[in-house]
């Protein structure tokens, strides 16, 4: 515990010494002088001042009564070759003053502690002096370059408390430190955190959330509402972080796109065009697929990811049950018209896939990519041989147990060397709308 001490007066020109440095000086031997600048005991704090540990109460000095002394009641041997203080303390004379050890201190403990600390000096008992403000210094920096880089990577709450634990920490530092440098002022590195804890958290936050919105935006492109939710609600650090698991793909096609939009004009071919792919867009969002990517007259959607799902396979034929359901509905409103009826081929198949965001710096798209996704592709384009709207891969079939499927055989598909077993969906092939 630090105060700081007048050691000298001045007056006329003269400098006289107080109590505890005149009775060093005078009796004490190879008494330390004051020194006016240079601190090198971490008590010297400029010219005629020194700052004092108060380390001492008055239970640790040896106190004698003045009356005891004046009628020689005290052994003399107790204060032969001491340092005596003899005073009394007045409170006419507002002889008490605040210190670390009371609010209302002894002036004789004050040279009395003045004294002592000085001894200590002497004697070399004083604690060895620290560089306290480079250590604040360093302390500070430490601080801020774990903030810059912790801040990024941890919620706001745990941003604040990493502060909090990093104040602690340099308040018993100094709690060790203040002994050895009575110099350096504590207050820095807090007023650090502080601003850290006012300016830093909140720019982290910002940043954070808009990441966040930024991902959610970039989400919502590719799955249904009910799935970002959920990827929210489980808080995964990167959903689109490319990962390998079980997906179900689904590809579908409008077949013969180029005879049914060749002898329309542009307005009418765009307007055929995105009224098609709403047929196919609203059944894979409402079954919480994911929309891969549009093909021009078509489309790429997958289960299984950036949600893991146990049933994957019957969501994908749900979706393709749906779609095959709003393209004969949108076919019997072109009827009325006049209009040709439209025919979609779907190819769906199951499998181990790499599921994620894949692109370069400045293009990516969320896909999935492996043998299965190559086989729902050959699927669809084998529906144009059959008389089903959808074609199910043997992975699909595999895996599904809501749907009962109906077996179409062993096929050879487009580039590829081995048979392949072909379903449908027993529903589809039962219904008399299944051949195109």
């Amino acid at each position: 515990m630090i105060r700081r001490l007048p050691m000298q007066t001045w007056f006329d020109g003269r400098s006289y010494p107080t109590l505890s440095l005149g009775l060093l000086d005078c009796c004490a031997a190879q008494a330390a002088p004051v020194r006016a600048a240079g601190p090198t005991d971490g008590l010297t704090a400029g010219p005629g001042l020194r700052r004092l540990p108060y380390s001492r109460n008055w239970e640790a000095y040896t106190v004698v009564p003045a009356a005891d002394i004046l009628e020689q009641r005290w052994p003399a041997a107790l204060v032969a070759g001491k340092l005596v203080l003899i005073g009394s303390s007045s409170l006419g004379l507002s002889d008490r003053v605040a210190t670390p050890l009371s609010p209302l201190t002894s002036g004789l403990l004050v040279h009395a502690s003045a004294l002592t600390a000085q001894l200590d000096v002497r004697d070399g008992v004083a604690p060895a002096p620290w560089p306290g403000r480079w250590i604040a210094a360093a302390y500070a920096l430490l601080v801020t370059l774990l903030a810059t880089w912790a801040f990024p990577r941890l919620p706001a709450w745990s941003s604040m408390g990493l502060l909090a634990a990093a104040s602690a920490a340099w308040l018993l530092l100094v709690w060790r430190l203040l002994p050895h440098d009575a110099e350096f002022n504590p207050a820095g590195p807090l007023l650090v955190n502080l601003f850290l804890l006012m300016v830093g958290v909140p720019l982290a936050w910002q940043s954070t959330q808009r990441h966040s919105r930024q991902l959610l935006g970039t989400l919502r492109q590719y799955v249904a509402d009910a799935v970002v939710d959920e990827l929210l609600r489980q808080g995964l650090k990167d959903p689109l972080a490319p990962r390998s698991g079980e997906v179900t793909t689904l590809i579908a096609d409008m077949q013969g796109y180029t005879s049914h939009v060749e002898a329309l004009p542009v307005e009418q071919a765009a307007q055929l065009t995105r009224d098609f792919l709403d047929c196919l867009t609203g059944p894979v969002l409402e079954r919480h697929g994911t929309l891969d990517k549009y093909t021009g007259d078509g489309l790429v959607a997958f289960w299984g990811a950036p949600l893991p799902v146990a049933d994957h396979a019957d969501q994908a034929l749900d979706a393709a049950l749906a779609i095959v359901q709003a393209v004969r509905a949108f076919n019997l409103r072109r009827a009325k018209r006049g209009l040709a009826p439209l025919r979609v081929r779907i190819g769906i198949e199951s499998g181990v896939a790499l599921a994620g965001d894949f692109g370069s710096s400045s293009r990516s798209i969320y896909t999935a990519v492996g043998d299965s996704v190559n086989v729902a592709s050959r699927l669809e384009t084998a529906a144009r041989d059959f008389p089903y709207d959808v074609i199910v891969g043997p992975g699909t079939a595999a895996r599904c147990t809501r749907h009962p499927l109906l077996l179409l055989g062993d096929y050879i598909l487009r580039g590829r060397e081995h048979l392949t077993t072909l379903y449908t969906l027993s529903a589809l092939a039962a219904s008399p709308e299944a051949a195109a």
